[in-house]
């Protein structure tokens, strides 16, 4: 068969992801299918920088999809069909609504694919599409097999590479708990020492879910691969800055960015979302530690908890500035269809009548309680405007003190530069 799979368009240029302008990242997930794909020809189709092949015909098309982008994936789906194609959807939107997803497509992977996608394709051969496909048990790590990034067309200097699955954390603003792969799962050392060795990049995304969860994996592991000489970022709890062993393994492996979850100053915020990990009175002491290890912080805040009124902005930018954050991305509470926080704010009659497309974090898409959705969105605007300045002004002795790991890839301190220059408006969408 001819397979195409497609990750449809999702960046936001001008968006809140500044840094990442000029930054292509392999979608991981799409390449992984490709994998499990053996004996059929497969094509991979990132829609942010390439388009979609129309001119060509294929017998299978899979789509994977969030919330935010799928509307535009139902687009694709219901073109593909009329020209004959049979279509999966799958990812996070298609794991909480898979009904709805069925509307667009002859099947939906629920959750994980790596021992279902081969009856899948077994049944569209046979013309004899199920519907509904889930996997009975989660994916063991060590069985999903090394993506088949060769079939990218785009060239992507900083590499994707998955360790693990799941997070055992509960914040209630976060999907993870409603889906069917959020149990924690390593991969074993070996096996990623071995996928990172043969890759030719030298910058790398982790793009676990959690990969500390497990901090003892996560040292053994950058003991395994600190030869390898290769420079990496990675999403973090604030908690792990507790431990200096691991923050030592880490900057001796090459890590160099983390993206922590501060989520909220307020600490009723906190408490109601569940963020359990976090308390507000170590953020100096969390940024510090990180500092200590020539570590670049960027700080995850989020706006819109029931606790928030319009004073959360002000607050939060006095704290961002005392703990000495090198950047900020600024999130809007967002309740993914299919989540309870979602049911619970339809319940409750505050959701707004948004466009699927709208929930990217980046809008109000609920009643807050205790102030507007035109004052939320302008109250997160209005917060990138002021620290624009801030970290703009504030980015030379950062940079210089950095210097040693930053000159080990020039391109990557060039990509620094740059987006200290760029401002952000949370009112840009998808072109």
């Amino acid at each position: 068969m001819k397979i195409l799979l497609i990750k449809p368009k999702w960046f936001v240029h001008g968006g809140v992801y500044r840094f990442l302008e000029d930054v292509k990242f392999t979608p991981l997930h799409i390449a992984v299918i490709a994998a499990l794909s053996e004996g059929h020809e497969v094509r991979l189709c990132d829609n942010d920088w390439e388009e979609i092949p129309w001119g060509e015909h294929f017998d299978l098309v899979g789509i994977t999809t969030a919330t935010f982008t799928s509307e535009r994936a139902y687009e694709l789906a219901d073109r593909w069909r009329e020209r004959g194609a049979r279509v999966v959807l799958g990812g996070v939107h298609a794991s909480l609504l898979p009904e709805e997803c069925l509307e667009h497509a002859e099947a939906v992977v629920v959750g994980e694919a790596e021992y279902i996608w081969s009856s899948v394709l077994r049944d569209v051969e046979t013309g004899t599409l199920k519907g509904i496909y889930q996997q009975e048990r989660p994916t063991d790590m060590n069985d999903v097999p090394v993506p088949r990034r060769d079939l990218f067309r785009e060239k992507y200097w900083v590499a994707t590479v998955q360790t693990s699955r799941g997070c055992p954390n509960h914040c209630k603003f976060c999907y993870l708990p409603s889906v069917p792969w959020h149990r924690h799962r390593i991969r074993d050392i070996d096996l990623v020492y071995e996928e990172l060795r043969t890759l030719k990049q030298k910058v790398i995304f982790f793009v676990d879910d959690n990969m500390f969860a497990d901090e003892d994996y996560v040292i053994r592991l950058c003991h395994r691969i600190a030869p390898l000489k290769k420079l990496w970022s990675v999403q973090a709890p604030t908690n792990i800055a507790r431990n200096d062993r691991l923050l030592s393994a880490m900057a001796d492996a090459g890590c160099f960015h983390v993206q922590l979850g501060f989520q909220t100053v307020n600490p009723g915020s906190l408490r109601s979302a569940g963020i359990d990990q976090n308390r507000i009175e170590d953020y100096t002491r969390v940024v510090k530690a990180f500092h200590r290890y020539n570590i670049l912080v960027l700080g995850f805040f989020m706006f819109g908890f029931d606790h928030d009124h319009s004073s959360i902005f002000d607050s939060t930018e006095k704290v961002i500035k005392q703990i000495d954050l090198d950047d900020v991305c600024l999130y809007i509470l967002t309740p993914y269809p299919g989540t309870e926080m979602y049911d619970t704010f339809k319940r409750q009659g505050r959701l707004l009548d948004n466009a699927r497309l709208d929930y990217g974090w980046s809008n109000a898409v609920f009643q807050p309680a205790l102030m507007s959705p035109t004052d939320l969105e302008q109250g997160v605007q209005a917060m990138y405007e002021r620290l624009y300045n801030h970290f703009k002004n504030t980015a030379g002795l950062k940079i210089i003190r950095r210097l040693p790991i930053l000159l080990r890839q020039p391109r990557l301190m060039s990509l620094i530069v740059k987006a200290l220059f760029r401002r952000v408006d949370i009112s840009r969408k998808p072109i």
